[in-house]
């Protein structure tokens, strides 16, 4: 068996599908196994699939993890692994605040941080992991609300399989790490699409002043049917037909609430599936998000 500091365990959980990889290695880990597993596209705010009145619950979704697991496991033993879970934005809220935080402390930030997790949530805030990031410059906090319940299921699977749970981080966190270098001083744009669902985010000079989420493709076919819904999910690719228009109005709407010029960014930088030939326009630095392993 390698020791535990040699293995690890990928996961990526996304409306749709489970993704995960048992890796092996020291400086340049290798995938030793994969598995997926679709689901239905759950609704975390009403916990139920598209179409259906009493959908998918976190209970499914918890269940396509264990045989993902289970099926990994099949392949090489998982004891000892740590584990790594990437969790699709669609999961979890992010925001942003704006404020001088130079001086402040932690336990100052995490109080601004569960303060604007109250004013999104309102009462549901109690049933939200609050965690944020300090950006550099000290003027803009990164703020994610992650369920609890999912962060629990999350532990007691790790428990199950004798894993050990390092890290729980949204997609757009892991695209930011992997990418944000491709951007340029000065004002810019970075955007991470993920299935249905893109988060973009206003950058000035490196840090994340302002943030927005929503659909970013124009077909309504984006809503799939399983077999290609899986291929989306996974990042594997979209239609050929596919566009992107949406992202581009999202885009142009959040320069404009900050008062900047769409023409006057210093880069345009988007982290997706494969894309189709002409899906974005030609202002966008594309990164295929399967390209490097995180």
């Amino acid at each position: 068996m390698s020791p535990r500091w040699n293995s690890l365990v990928r996961l990526r959980v996304v409306p749709g599908s489970v993704c995960g990889t048992l890796e092996r290695g020291w400086l340049r880990p290798q995938v030793v196994a994969s598995a997926t597993q679709a689901t239905g596209t759950w609704d975390p705010e009403s916990g139920e699939a598209d179409g259906a009145p009493s959908g998918p619950s976190l209970d499914e979704q918890t269940q396509a993890i264990a045989a993902v697991l289970g099926e990994l496991a099949r392949t090489a033993p998982l004891t000892g692994a740590g584990l790594y879970v990437e969790l699709a934005d669609a999961f979890l809220h992010l925001d942003v605040v704006e404020g001088d935080f130079a001086a402040s402390s932690d336990r100052q930030l995490q109080a601004v941080a569960s303060a604007c997790v109250l004013e999104l949530l309102g009462d549901a805030a109690s049933q939200h992991e609050v965690r944020w990031q300090l950006q550099s410059g000290s003027r803009h906090l990164l703020i994610a609300a992650v369920s609890k319940a999912q962060i629990q299921a999350l532990i007691d699977l790790a428990t199950r399989h004798r894993l050990t749970l390092r890290r729980v981080q949204p997609d757009f966190c892991t695209q930011w790490n992997r990418h944000a270098q491709a951007l340029k001083p000065g004002s810019a744009v970075f955007a991470v699409a993920s299935g249905r669902e893109a988060v973009v985010a206003q950058v000035a000079n490196g840090a994340i002043a302002a943030i927005s989420s929503g659909p970013w493709l124009d077909r309504p076919d984006a809503r799939l049917h399983n077999e290609r819904a899986e291929r989306l999910m996974c990042g594997f690719g979209l239609a050929p037909t596919a566009s992107a228009g949406l992202l581009d109005t999202r885009v142009d709407r959040l320069l404009a609430t900050a008062g900047l010029d769409i023409h006057k960014q210093s880069a345009y930088v988007l982290v997706a599936p494969q894309l189709p030939g002409k899906a974005v326009a030609s202002r966008w630095t594309v990164f295929d998000r399967e390209a490097q392993t995180p």
